[in-house]
Parts: structure tokens; C-alpha cells; sequence
């Protein structure tokens, strides 16, 4: 028997098919492009936002501190042409001796007029020791009256103690189960702190009569004042008597205001001498500036680029095309021509050792001059703080400050149009 042997075929699958990726989706050009655009723009914004939540502003500052305050009026002016040098008196005074007459001829260094000051300089130191005596028994009474009164409050507090004391055993004697023992020392007692008592009330009505009345303390501060006034008047006399005059250049005399043992009286020509120079330069004050130039002031005259110190010796009485006519007198003319033009500037107000910041740290507005100043947070920053201040006088750059601020504060120079919302800023001191 013939075997068959069957093959059986294993038909052969194919493997399965592998998942297909899922297919990226391509952006559209539209979209790219918008996506763009916002990183361009939220990226900035973001570090904007940032740099606002993280930024502190900084400010200018500078210490208030002691310096001086000088302010000057300026003025065109003219040596005058006459080559007439004159010799104003500043303050009226006695002429003790006139060497020389109109007509006679002088040489440079010749001594013309002796003034006699004396009875001014007299005058002033009788000023200063009533100023001086005024001023302690002010102090004085008012130290006893402050004394008196601490020692009045003293005894009227003893009094009500005292009195407190007595009162605790002066019924000692109705209280039961009492031996005469303690009866007898509560006796003692009460005539003890009674006695203390009467002698704390004689010590009142004494204390009361020696206090300084409101009335006699304000006589006394009333005096001081007067005293005080007599003594400004007779200081600013003594610091502008005239010094004995001398001829600055050879010349022939002109006039002469003054005689032998008379009185000079203030702004009065004393002399003048006819030279080829002058020492006097002459200029208009107009009304702005009329209340602030005064005889005595400094002045410094500009000529040709050399500057001659001098002083203000002469303002006219009546004006005329609505200004006054005034003269300066140089100190040393060496040099000086007559007609020349000069640049007059006048020293109106000078404070050596005042407080001072800035000028451009002071404000003002209705309630008056203010600034800012720098308080310190603790951690590296400040704080503005408004400040009310009392201002003087001012120069080109400084405010002189009589109250509000402490030497060493701090006061900002740039505020900005938020500082007063500031909290916390930065700051570059000067």
C-alpha cells in the first residue's frame, strides 16, 4: 500500500501592520507669524512688568550745612569826571583838627582831618554794660522765679501730706482696744505732723510773696529790649565812625565841609581834592532796588577787568527821572580815570555762619517754604518726608534756613511730580 504523504502548506500571513504615527501638523504661515508677534511683544512687556515691580527711583540729595550767604545788587556806573576825589563822613562825630585849607596843595599821605571819636566810642561802651547789666538781672529774675515756683509746688505738696498725717491721728483716741501707750504716741504724732503742717503753710504764703510778679518780670524784659536797641544804634555808629583823612594823591584842596572842634554831621563832604585820579564812582538807583542799598554797605567796583573795593558814602534825598543819584568811595583809586565806566556791585546782605541748602531743594506753595528730606529706611533706601522751614535771605546757589532743619539732614534736590507717593528710593548725595 503506497502511503501518501501530505504536505500541508502553512500559507504564509503577512506581518501586521505597525501603527501609523499620528502626522505633526504644519503650522500655517499666518499662525507662525502671529506667534512671533506676541513673543515679540509679551516678552518685553514682561521684563517691563517686571522691571516695574523690582525698579526704585533715585534721587539727588544734599546735606543742609553751615556756610554763607552773600547777596549783591549790580550796577553800571562812571568814575566820576571831574577828577574830584571827596571824602564823605559815615557817621556823624567831633573833628578834633582841619590842617589844611581851600587852595593849599597835597601830596599822597598828608594827613588833612583828625577826627575826635571819643564821646561815640563812649556812647557804645555805655550801651554794652546797660545791655550787659539788663540781660543778668533778667536772667536772674527769671531764674528765681522758676526756683521759687519748684520750691511753692514743693511745699504745697508737703502741706496736703502733712495735713493727711495729722488727720490719721487726730480721732486716734475714739478707736477701741487702744492702751495709753499708743494713745500717747499717737498724740505725739498728730502735734508732730500738725506743727509741720502750720510751718509748710508759713512757708507758702512766704514763698508767694518773694515770686517775681508777671508784671515786674515784664518791665525787666522791656528794659533788656531797650537796652538791646540802644546798644545796636550805638554798635553801628561806633563801626562806622570816620577814620582821619588822608590824602589818597598829590592834588590841590577844593573844598573842606568841617572846621576845627565842630561836629562832622553824616554825609557831609568833609574834603575834596582836585587830582588827575578819582576815588569816587558814581550811580542810579532805581526804585526796585532803593530799600536795599543803604550808606555803609560794601562795594567792589569793576574797572578794566581790576576790581577796587570800596564803600557806599553818598545817596541823594530826592530822586530825579525816577531814580537817586548815589556814590561809592574806593578804598585805593591807584590807577583809576576819571569818566571811565565800572561795574558796581554792592554787598546787601552777608551771613557768614548760617544754615544753608540748595536753592533748587526750596519750595513754596499757599502754606509757605518747604523741602524734602531724605528720612532712611533702614535697608539701603530713603523715604521723602515734606518739610516746613523758616527761609532767610538766598544767594545764586543757597537758601539760607532759620527753622525746620538740622545741620547734616538730608534734603532732595530733584523732586519729581510723584515724590510724595515715593516710599522707598534710592539716593546720590551731592
Amino acid at each position: 500500500m503506497e502511503e501518501t504523504t501530505e504536505i500541508q502548506k502553512t500559507e504564509q500571513l503577512p506581518a501586521e501592520k505597525p501603527a501609523e504615527k499620528p502626522k505633526k501638523k504644519k503650522l500655517s504661515k499666518k499662525k507662525i507669524a502671529l506667534i512671533v508677534v506676541a513673543a515679540l511683544i509679551l516678552v518685553p512687556l514682561g521684563s517691563c512688568v517686571y522691571g516695574t515691580l523690582t525698579y526704585k527711583p533715585t534721587l539727588n540729595g544734599a546735606a543742609a550745612s553751615m556756610g554763607e550767604i552773600r547777596t549783591t545788587v549790580s550796577f553800571s556806573a562812571n568814575v566820576a569826571g571831574d577828577g574830584l576825589e571827596k571824602y564823605p563822613i559815615p557817621e556823624t562825630t567831633e573833628v578834633e583838627k582841619v590842617y589844611f585849607e581851600v587852595g593849599d596843595s597835597v601830596k599822597a599821605g598828608d594827613l588833612i582831618v583828625k577826627f575826635d571819636n571819643s564821646e561815640a566810642v563812649d556812647a557804645y561802651k555805655k550801651a554794652t554794660i546797660n545791655y550787659e547789666t539788663a540781660r543778668l538781672q533778667l536772667n536772674e529774675t527769671e531764674k528765681d522765679y522758676w526756683d521759687l515756683k519748684e520750691d511753692l509746688d514743693d511745699c504745697i505738696e508737703d502741706i496736703e501730706f502733712y495735713k493727711e498725717k495729722w488727720k490719721d491721728y487726730e480721732d486716734y483716741e475714739t478707736i477701741g482696744n487702744t492702751t495709753d501707750e499708743d494713745l500717747i504716741e499717737a498724740n505725739r504724732l498728730y502735734n508732730n505732723y500738725f506743727s509741720k503742717w502750720e510751718a509748710a503753710k508759713d512757708q507758702k504764703e512766704a514763698l508767694e510773696k518773694q515770686i517775681p510778679s508777671a508784671d515786674y518780670i515784664k518791665i525787666q524784659q522791656l528794659n533788656f529790649e531797650l537796652t538791646k536797641m540802644t546798644l545796636d544804634e550805638a554798635e553801628d555808629v561806633y563801626n562806622n565812625l570816620p577814620q582821619d583823612i588822608y590824602a589818597q594823591h598829590d592834588g590841590v584842596i577844593e573844598t573842606i565841609g568841617v572846621t576845627d572842634y565842630g561836629t562832622a554831621a553824616k554825609g557831609t563832604v568833609a574834603v575834596s581834592i582836585l587830582t588827575s585820579e578819582s576815588n569816587t564812582v558814581e550811580f542810579n538807583i532805581g526804585r526796585y532796588d532803593i530799600g536795599d542799598i543803604q550808606v555803609g554797605q560794601k562795594a567792589t567796583a569793576t574797572i578794566g577787568g581790576v576790581e577796587y573795593p570800596g564803600t557806599v558814602t553818598h545817596i541823594d534825598s530826592v530822586a530825579k527821572d525816577d531814580s537817586v543819584r548815589a556814590e561809592v568811595t574806593l578804598d585805593n583809586p591807584e590807577g583809576v580815570v576819571p569818566g571811565i565806566s565800572a561795574e558796581l556791585d554792592i554787598e546787601t546782605y552777608l551771613n557768614e555762619n548760617c544754615l544753608t541748602i540748595p536753592i533748587e531743594a526750596s519750595k513754596t506753595d499757599r502754606t509757605g517754604d518747604y523741602c524734602y528730606v531724605a528720612r532712611d529706611n533702614g535697608d539701603g533706601t530713603y523715604r521723602p518726608e515734606k518739610v516746613y522751614i523758616t527761609t532767610g535771605n538766598s544767594s545764586l546757589t543757597s537758601v539760607e534756613v532759620l527753622e525746620g532743619l538740622n545741620e547734616g539732614d538730608i534734603v532732595i534736590t530733584n523732586p519729581p511730580a510723584n515724590i510724595e507717593n515715593m516710599t522707598s528710593a534710592s539716593l546720590i548725595l551731592a
